[in-house]
């Protein structure tokens, strides 16, 4: 007797591709991106913190995942500045990559500014790199 097993499978509700550093090349370039830092931002992980000069300040960012493994978009990963005294809040929403090398990810960045959560109309653009040793993986949007 025979049994017959349906094989059934399931697609994730992400929009993102992971791609780790070293596998970056030229067909990357132009793409929008976050990148993860440390380990990966994975299921409830730890976030990692970098520090990035805006505007002649350095100023400190903690990574914002939504991340369950099953359901992860790209709009809701977010780069956010830790600074409570600031009004309105300062996130790197994404990123463009300009350019690589070895050694290098050469990004524009956009930092949005939100009130209570909501956007302003307002953005900054700053031209910055990441080493890749320091990045776990970047996330592509697709």
């Amino acid at each position: 007797m025979f049994t017959i097993c349906p094989l059934i499978f399931a697609q994730d509700g992400s929009d993102i591709n992971y791609i780790k550093p070293e596998n970056l090349n030229s067909s990357h370039i132009e793409k929008t991106c976050q990148i993860d830092f440390g380990a990966r931002s994975f299921g409830g992980q730890t976030m990692d913190t970098l520090k990035l000069e805006v505007k002649g300040e350095l100023i400190k960012f903690v990574e914002r995942r939504v991340d369950n493994g099953f359901n992860n978009w790209f709009k809701e990963q977010y780069l956010e500045a830790i600074t409570p005294e600031k009004n309105p809040a300062i996130r790197l929403k994404y990123a463009k990559i300009d350019s690589l090398s070895p050694e290098k990810i050469y990004v524009t960045s956009i930092l949005g500014y939100y009130r209570d959560g909501l956007p302003l109309d307002s953005i900054t653009l700053i031209h910055h790199y990441y080493l890749r040793k320091n990045i776990a993986e970047i996330l592509i949007k697709h």
